[in-house]
């Protein structure tokens, strides 16, 4: 398949504004919730967290990488999707008076933030939501890369998953996070961030990533599905060229080769 290119790069963490605030590790306690500037206020009434982290992450890496909202292909990714309006909706039947709320239940599909981001730019092209458990960051990359050998063009790959709720996250205490990469098929005019190369699967299963950029990661970060993005991040704003696996922690995992070519402004 063709290179591809990478123009730009988002990111957002409970307390953790953008990927600026990330990367300095500027953490902010105020900042426990995001916008999803693509949804108007009236569509996004009764949405979770999660599909606002997932509109926001799109929302800012089309930004960041100059792509049209309006026309950029879209693919959305969560390892476990809508699971706490899940949970509420399964209280509700099992523990409560069973009626359902019709806005809950519309906001509970996989394709909340895919459709939602849709009607709100007005974008009538190609939008899809992936869900694959720890390799959901995989599945959406070599689904963004085919859709762009095959068609050209930009697509904005969007991955979130929040913390999860009671009683789950008595079994896997995480913290929620949201990244965004913008691709395109052709190097733009304005430039771009990295080359990605060499796509193909690989026999050895890596561990989890524990750190970024120097610094210990905590383990209710590390272990959020999305955080397999944070290898690519590193390489490309330490300009470091080498291969970058796309899953950790499981068997055969893809990988792709990183060639970075400008500097992320963040």
């Amino acid at each position: 398949m063709r290179p591809l290119y990478l123009t730009g790069i988002s990111l957002w963490s409970p307390g953790y504004r953008d990927l600026a605030a990330f990367v300095d590790d500027a953490r902010d306690a105020s900042v426990t919730d995001c916008s999803a500037r693509w949804v108007p206020p009236r569509l996004a009434r009764g949405t979770s967290r999660l599909t606002r982290m997932l509109g926001e992450a799109a929302a800012a890496a089309c930004e960041a990488g100059g792509a049209d909202p309006r026309t950029v292909a879209t693919i959305y990714t969560s390892g476990y999707g809508e699971i706490e309006t899940m949970i509420v909706q399964l209280q509700t039947i099992f523990a409560g008076d069973g009626q359902l709320s019709p806005m809950r239940f519309k906001n509970s599909v996989h394709n909340s933030a895919s459709g939602l981001g849709s009607i709100g730019q007005g974008n009538q092209g190609f939008s899809t939501a992936i869900a694959a458990g720890d390799r959901s960051v995989e599945a959406a990359l070599i689904e963004t890369w085919t859709l762009l050998d095959e068609r050209g063009g930009d697509a904005v790959i969007s991955a979130a998953d929040d913390a999860l709720p009671a009683p789950l996250d008595a079994q896997c205490a995480r913290e929620g996070l949201a990244i965004g990469l913008c691709l395109a098929s052709e190097q733009p005019a304005r430039g771009a961030l990295a080359i990605l190369d060499g796509l193909r699967m690989d026999d050895e299963a890596l561990p989890l990533p524990d750190a970024f950029r120097g610094r210990a990661l905590s383990r209710e970060l590390a272990t959020n599905p999305v955080a397999t993005v944070l290898p690519l991040i590193d390489a490309v704003l330490e300009r470091r060229e080498g291969r970058v696996p796309l899953a950790f922690g499981v068997a055969r995992p893809w990988s792709m080769h990183v060639r970075p070519l400008a500097p992320v402004r963040t």
